[in-house]
């Protein structure tokens, strides 16, 4: 059940705040590529500062998915933790209201997050995360997706994202040294928000999380 779109939903155009006021709930729940995306390319959308952003198209859905690629100097062990640490992400990502972890067996667990948005109607959605661990090859994996039945009820004063699918995969660089931060994105946050408009904020709201996990990590190990 969805909750109804409202008026209040369309972007007003008293300043520009659109990348940033709705890519927030793209910033919390990632994207795993649907299976029918996997025989199309990615096309590369910018390549600043070290942080490779690119999208593909998924056929039956209106909106792309996003890739970006980083890299760290830190080990992957240290980046995973923070993105793992959910707990902490009220401290550093904008706009999240509230969260609140609702169950967690150490590989898999289920979280309910709530964002506060300016100029259009909070979301809020549930998700379920599951990670991987190879210690052999030093990489890690989070799975994001879905997972409103286990969460409460919608609520009228949010428009609740139905469409959540996501992952951070985390790994030991080629050469040995640091890490490859690499977070795949294909989500619809509702309501009525245009489609180019959606596309649009995907690409910098998942480059701005990637950048602040890692900025994040640097923080959290002492690091410059």
């Amino acid at each position: 059940m969805r909750a109804r779109p409202s008026s209040r939903d369309p972007l007003t155009r008293r300043r520009r705040p659109t990348l940033a006021s709705l890519a927030v709930l793209l910033l919390v729940a990632g994207g795993l590529v649907a299976p029918a995306a996997s025989a199309l390319d990615w096309e590369k959308v910018s390549d600043k500062e070290g942080v490779l952003v690119e999208r593909r198209a998924v056929p039956g859905l209106r909106v792309s998915a996003i890739r970006v690629t980083a890299r760290s100097p830190l080990a992957p062990g240290a980046v995973f933790e923070t993105i793992w640490k959910q707990q902490e992400h009220l401290e550093f990502v904008p706009y999240l209201k509230q969260l609140r972890i609702l169950s967690d067996t150490g590989d898999e667990r289920v979280a309910y997050e709530q964002l506060a948005l300016p100029f259009v109607r909070d979301r809020d959605y549930t998700v379920r995360l599951r990670k991987r661990v190879d210690p052999a090859l030093d990489r890690y994996e989070i799975l994001i997706e879905s997972a409103n039945d286990a969460g409460p009820p919608p609520d009228r004063g949010y428009v609740r994202v139905t469409n959540i699918h996501g992952s951070w995969t985390v790994e030991a660089g080629p050469d040995g040294n640091g890490s490859i931060v690499r977070y795949e994105l294909q989500s619809d946050p509702g309501g009525i928000i245009p489609a180019w408009l959606v596309d649009r904020t995907q690409r910098h709201a998942a480059a701005d999380l990637v950048r602040a996990m890692l900025k994040r990590t640097q923080e959290r190990n002492g690091a410059k």
